[in-house]
């Protein structure tokens, strides 16, 4: 299988090793320029598939075509600042044009989504759902998989919780919680600590990604599907913090729970702020993410 995939973040990071282990090749799209690092940080060793590096815009359609040729499934990736007005601009155009590119192909577009679109669902959110989002980027997320229902593409979203893992990005509770408190320091949440709150792991969310890539047909028969990652029961992020520090051999120094005024007083100033604010009903009620489809956690 030839791959193409567009992005080069925390899911990135999981999935290219991952497919190139498992002998495909793949073809990867970011805006900036690789380095050989990049390279040496996505090849496995002893990877059975080939790697090609490519610059630019998902909205260039030369890029486009490049990137596709002999593509048999494409991973979009892509994500955006965290800020309403970006997402709004930025993230439904370029899904329209891999989606459309993908539709001239007849091969499927495989997406991560978030549990944003469900709004206060996700306090035990079971799959198959219907949308209800109750946050400016909840009804942003909604919006795309409405586009991705309706256009003729096949389409599959899995959708994750928070991630956890070794590719996990700086600002995730990998870092915030489960880091610090391996490290000796107070973890930081944004709400309750004692609430139960789901994590996907980034290498379970990678593998399911690739078993939707080859069974597409079969879990989206009608020509789209909303499936959930493999995610583990939920925990409290106490409870996640407490054996981070136990397998690291320290102490628990406890955890700094943000208070919600605070947060708001921030966005003011803060665009990141005001959407934390926004989305902090996920932190202050229980957020469950029920087995579907793929499975329970882990399969990776």
């Amino acid at each position: 299988m030839h791959a193409a995939v567009f992005g080069a973040g925390q899911i990135s990071s999981a999935l290219v090793p991952l497919l190139l282990s498992a002998g495909h090749s793949v073809s990867i799209v970011r805006r900036r320029a690789w380095t050989d690092e990049d390279a040496a940080r996505l090849s496995p060793a002893g990877k059975r598939g080939a790697l090609t590096l490519l610059t630019g815009d998902v909205g260039d359609p030369a890029l486009l075509r490049q990137a596709l040729d002999g593509a048999d499934v494409v991973f979009h990736l892509i994500h955006a600042a965290y800020s309403t007005e970006v997402w709004r601009r930025e993230l439904p155009p370029r899904e329209r044009a891999v989606m459309d590119a993908a539709a001239e192909r007849e091969i499927p577009v495989v997406f991560p989504e978030s549990v944003y679109a469900w709004g206060h669902q996700a306090e035990d959110l079971h799959e198959g759902r219907a949308v209800s989002p109750c946050s400016p980027l909840g009804q942003v997320r909604a919006e795309l998989l409405a586009a991705r229902r309706e256009h003729p593409a096949r389409t599959l979203s899995v959708v994750a919780s928070d991630f956890i893992g070794p590719t996990a990005a700086a600002t995730s509770v990998q870092a915030l919680v489960l880091d610090r408190a391996a490290a000796g320091r107070r973890a930081v949440v944004f709400g309750d600590p004692d609430q139960p709150h789901a994590l996907t792991r980034l290498p379970d969310l990678a593998a399911a990604l690739l078993r939707c890539a080859e069974h597409a047909e079969d879990l989206a028969p009608s020509g789209d599907a909303v499936l959930h990652a493999p995610t583990p029961p939920a925990r409290s992020l106490r409870a996640e913090a407490h054996q981070a520090a136990t397998t690291a051999g320290v102490p628990l120094r406890g955890m700094l729970a943000v208070p919600g005024p605070l947060l708001r007083g921030a966005g003011r100033f803060s665009v990141t702020a005001r959407e934390l604010h926004r989305q902090r009903y996920l932190w202050t009620r229980p957020c469950v993410l029920r087995p579907g489809v793929l499975g329970q956690a882990p399969i990776s």
